[in-house]
């Protein structure tokens, strides 16, 4: 089973402090999560529908968008958990 993106897309929104009902970013934030799934995909992480790789992808998504247009790699706790995941495999 693979990440719900409806769901992070609530979560993504959740963590940007927009109201549920604010659509104007959805299209956007919808293709953000989208190339962070297919990311984590092609570094040789198997998402699989766990809250854990759920709240990876916001969190990854979340900091791509919060820094977007700085230079630099994202902090050391998110490129941590993304270490562990990766080591973990395919395991829930």
């Amino acid at each position: 089973m693979a990440v719900n993106e409806s769901m992070a897309l609530e979560l993504v929104k959740a963590r940007l402090n927009r109201l549920p009902t604010d659509t104007s970013l959805d299209t956007y934030l919808q293709a953000r999560i989208s190339a962070a799934v297919q990311e984590l995909t092609r570094v040789g992480i198997n998402l699989q529908g766990s809250n854990d790789d759920l709240l990876l992808v916001v969190d990854y998504t979340v900091d791509q968008y919060n820094n977007r247009d700085k230079p630099g790699s994202m902090p050391e706790w998110l490129r941590l958990r993304r270490r562990e995941r990766w080591l973990r495999g395919d395991e829930t």
